[in-house]
């Protein structure tokens, strides 16, 4: 009880909103007045600030190491993969490395030593790949679902149209548009309900679904839109939740993507990663997929082109 109101008190003295046109550069697709004031929030929420950094890099010491870069959505459900990757592989490491996809695409893009790319989308595997960061293009792993969330009742509510515009809602959490998929496609979503910019004053951000989710529990936003998966991880303690109409959001075909080694490698390291590429999205996998609300990709059609700029690579 006590964790429940340190969050109220946090959201009556640390959470604002504010003109910050370093923000509005971010955003050039939708133009929103409203932001959250980062600052402010790391004064009151210390819980935030590691989804806030580009990527959550877990500690490790050197030695036999398959990095894996992970969208900020499938944490949870990779962390119990880890548990069987551990037994296949015991004499080597598996570190992790968290984050929105946009971020991470980036911290490969500058460098950072990665060999396997879990992404929310294909379009940031398939960006890497198309500049030559991986000799094959990305496969479908699993097909994320996005929600809405919140700490309050939503049963007074006919759709979720009526949530949005209410008056009573406050503010709605979206994850960046610009760095993870998940915000993209609700902005999207936002768009085909058509309520976009009578809301958008309402809209808050954080760095990825994992952040938003942080931003509802900690009652700095009424609602927000977050994966599937992370109401299935902590499913007694949301309020409430509402599924979207699949007809108007489609599900998020997730893609992985086997990075070239920097430098050279041996040619166990090589086996190792190719098997461990190929055990992510195998039906070995499916059991933890479905565990957290993923949907099981059609293996027929993974590799149906998607318009790489390398050609058919599918």
């Amino acid at each position: 009880m006590n964790g429940v109101q340190n969050c109220k008190t946090r959201h009556s003295l640390g959470f604002r909103i504010c003109q910050n046109h370093h923000f509005m550069k971010l955003f050039p697709v939708v133009t929103i007045p409203c932001f959250v004031s980062f600052l402010s929030l790391f004064s009151f929420f210390p819980i935030l600030i590691a989804q806030v950094n580009p990527v959550e890099v877990e500690e490790h010491d050197s030695g036999k190491e398959i990095t894996i870069a992970v969208a900020a959505n499938f944490k949870n459900p990779l962390e119990e993969m880890k548990v069987l990757f551990q037994k296949k592989f015991p004499h080597w490491k598996i570190i992790t490395l968290y984050g929105s996809s946009g971020h991470l695409t980036n911290q490969i893009r500058n460098g950072a030593n990665v060999n396997i790319f879990l992404s929310a989308d294909l379009d940031f595997p398939n960006s890497l790949y198309d500049d030559g960061f991986s000799d094959s293009p990305p496969e479908v792993y699993a097909e994320g679902i996005l929600v809405l969330v919140s700490n309050n009742s939503l049963t007074s509510f006919q759709n979720i149209e009526q949530i949005l515009v209410s008056p009573n809602t406050k503010f709605i959490a979206i994850a960046n548009p610009r760095t993870a998929p998940y915000g993209k496609v609700t902005v999207e979503y936002l768009k085909h309900l058509g309520i976009l910019q009578s809301i958008e004053a309402k809209l808050v951000y954080g760095e990825s679904v994992t952040q938003v989710s942080q931003f509802v529990f900690a009652s700095a936003a009424d609602v927000g839109f977050t994966s599937y998966s992370s109401v299935k991880a902590n499913e007694m303690d949301w309020k409430d939740w509402k599924p979207l109409d699949p007809k108007k959001v489609p599900s998020l075909r997730q893609g992985k993507l086997l990075l070239k080694p920097q430098g050279p490698i041996t040619d166990e390291k090589k086996l190792i990663m190719k098997q461990l590429y190929e055990l992510i999205g195998s039906k070995e996998l499916d059991p933890i997929l479905k565990k957290y609300g993923y949907k099981i990709p059609n293996r027929n059609s993974i590799r149906k082109d998607t318009g790489s700029k390398r050609g058919k690579s599918f």
